[in-house]
């Protein structure tokens, strides 16, 4: 892959990721909005939470759209700052670049490859051949944007084969046409306020209702339907309406959707479960404001919970049902505890003023960019790494700042050209390694004379000449101005191996994370003894009845208390290990830098000193005209 396309996939995965980062901030504004004014009712929370889906989706065109805000962050880690000098340095050069492979050289024959970075108007002009087949380099922005593209894919298809069952239960129900079902279903639509009535259909494919389809929404009743009283019925459709009234199902779709562009963020996760919950939370209380029973309405849910125990996994991905398997307890706790104090509907005036107290937060979320103080600015310090060192001419022009680094056979070389008209090779046969600058520069021929020299040599081009430099005592020179980058580099590359390794024990970590499973307890005996219970009361309960009854539910949530906060444990754990890691990689990332920083300023000193060498020796007769190399 070359060096641009690895670059502008490197962009596209900063930017999803930074996405993520900033529906984080408004996701955690949010709740400390909700908590802060003490907000208990359902619809308003449903709201602010789909808005906040809605915001999660369009923050990667925002990030691109709004004109950016930078805001001065004063302990802004000086490793980020750097970050940022190699791309705004790589803006003062003139031609792009591309990246090319280069052979090595040993005794004669192409060993390993090279990869240069250099100005593509070169590499156009100058292909340079490759010896043998050589495997891609990729970096670990590639290798992320691929993890990434295959589980979002996955996650893609998961929601493609939903919308397939989707529309295989509609093609498979039959229409109901009884006329009881019909005017439950035009009184409950007047009550939603919605203009037409979804059609009701049935199917043996599923166990509990369910809410089917956007445009055409369809209303999906058991095959059983029949045998259901008239109380069941009616809280039934006053449940399903509500999804309706609400286009749940839009919500619902969003929000997988969100979950596969987003699944490496928490909050995609999440909200999904958080929506999910608040929307049958905001059924079942529209359905008791309609005048369902509680108690009835409680035991009609357990029937439908009890259904899918039995036949798990026949309510498909797509669609609302009004029972899902793990949240009986809480769903009922909240039926039996509800006051009335609810209004079916979010009143549109509070939901205008919900948007316009949330549109500055969004848009300084998505335009902030953080910037350090201004006594250390990144536009200064891509200056310094442009220019050349301290004693080389001050009026050098910014076209002349090109950078090309490449690893040849065992040795690593960092070349730096600053002076189109000049280009050399310095050849080590010691350790089989190249050190190269500038443009125009014949790797056939230079190999070639690797096969007839057969030692270390210099082979540079001057005003359309080609020389080479035989000279022990001058090649010598040459390669001690190159001596300490050498070093730097051997450093970087145990730097690099020691992150490698912290990588995979991060990736092994973050497998455990993964296989980590909330064991639950059996709790069938304790929602049959519920059932029961609930069959005696009837329609009617006291208060200490009502007690009893949520002190049964209690206990069972305590034992699925236990279990998670077991597995919470774990995780922490875990995680702290994770965090652990993570700070060894930054402080890696960090010496990473400062090396590099070093790297340069050596890199410029010794192309200046290899200048003036190159011009003693032409002085001085060392250098000789390579007679089998053509002119320019």
């Amino acid at each position: 892959m070359s060096a641009i396309a690895s670059s502008e996939v490197s962009t596209a995965v900063t930017l999803v990721a930074s996405a993520a980062a900033r529906s984080l901030i408004v996701a955690g504004i949010a709740a400390l909005l909700l908590a802060g004014l003490r907000v208990r009712a359902t619809s308003i929370r449903l709201f602010a939470w789909t808005s906040v889906l809605y915001v999660a989706l369009a923050m990667p065109a925002l990030q691109l759209l709004v004109p950016p805000l930078s805001v001065t962050v004063p302990g802004l880690p000086g490793a980020m700052l750097r970050s940022n000098v190699a791309p705004a340095a790589s803006m003062l050069s003139s031609a792009p670049r591309a990246e090319v492979r280069m052979p090595a050289f040993r005794s004669g024959r192409a060993q390993g490859s090279a990869v240069a970075s250099l100005p593509t108007a070169a590499t156009e002009a100058n292909s340079l051949p490759s010896a043998g087949f050589h495997w891609p380099q990729f970096g670990w922005g590639v290798l992320a944007a691929v993890a990434y593209l295959a589980v979002t894919v996955i996650l893609l298809a998961r929601i493609l084969v939903g919308l397939f069952f989707e529309r295989r239960l509609r093609l498979a129900s039959r229409p109901i046409t009884e006329g009881r079902i019909l005017r439950d279903l035009a009184r409950s639509a007047r009550l939603h306020g919605l203009r037409s009535v979804p059609g009701p259909a049935e199917s043996e494919w599923v166990s509990v209702p369910l809410t089917l389809g956007i445009l055409r929404p369809m209303l999906l009743f058991p095959a059983g339907w029949r045998e259901w009283d008239d109380v069941r019925l009616q809280a039934v459709i006053a449940h399903e309406m509500s999804h309706v009234a609400r286009r749940d199902s839009l919500t619902r779709l969003l929000s997988i959707l969100h979950r596969a562009l987003f699944w490496f963020s928490p909050l995609a996760w999440w909200l999904d479960r958080h929506l999910a919950d608040l929307a049958e939370c905001a059924s079942d209380e529209s359905a008791l404001a309609c005048g369902v029973d509680r108690a009835a309405y409680a035991r009609t849910l357990l029937n439908f919970f009890a259904s899918l125990e039995g036949v798990r996994g026949r309510v498909r991905w797509q669609g609302i049902s009004m029972a899902s398997a793990g949240r009986a307890e809480q769903r009922v706790e909240r039926i039996l505890t509800w006051k009335g104090n609810v209004t079916m509907r979010l009143k549109t005036s509070l939901a205008v003023l919900v948007i316009l107290l949330a549109l500055p937060v969004v848009y300084l979320t998505a335009s902030a960019q953080p910037a350090a103080p201004q006594s250390a600015s990144a536009v200064e310090l891509a200056q310094n790494a442009a220019t050349a060192a301290p004693s080389a001419p001050a009026a050098a022009p910014a076209r002349h700042a090109r950078r090309s680094s490449l690893t040849t056979g065992t040795g690593r070389s960092y070349a730096y050209g600053f002076d189109d008209h000049l280009s050399y090779v310095i050849v080590n046969g010691s350790d089989d390694s190249l050190t190269i600058s500038g443009m125009g520069i014949d790797s056939e021929h230079v190999r070639d004379l690797k096969a007839r020299i057969g030692r270390d040599f210099i082979w540079f081009r001057r005003d359309g000449k080609a020389y080479v430099i035989r000279d022990q005592a001058t090649v010598q020179r040459a390669l001690s101005f190159w001596a300490g980058h050498r070093e730097l580099g051997a450093k970087q590359e145990e730097l690099g191996r020691q992150q490698e390794e912290l990588g995979r024990q991060q990736e092994a970590l973050s497998g455990q994370m993964d296989q980590e499973r909330v064991t639950l307890p059996d709790l069938s005996k304790d929602l049959e003894r519920l059932q029961a219970r609930l069959k005696e009361l009837g329609s009617g309960a006291t208060q200490e009845q009502i007690g009893d009854l949520q002190s049964q539910i209690g206990a069972m949530q305590e034992k699925v208390g236990e279990a998670q906060s077991h597995a919470g444990d774990r995780q922490s754990e875990l995680g702290e290990k994770m965090g652990a890691l993570g700070e060894k990689q930054g402080k890696l990332g960090e010496e990473q830098g400062k090396l590099g920083e070093q790297q340069g300023r050596i890199a410029e000193e010794a192309n200046r000193k290899m200048k003036a060498l190159l011009d003693e020796a032409v002085s001085k007769g060392l250098a000789q005209l390579d007679s089998s190399s053509g002119e320019l």
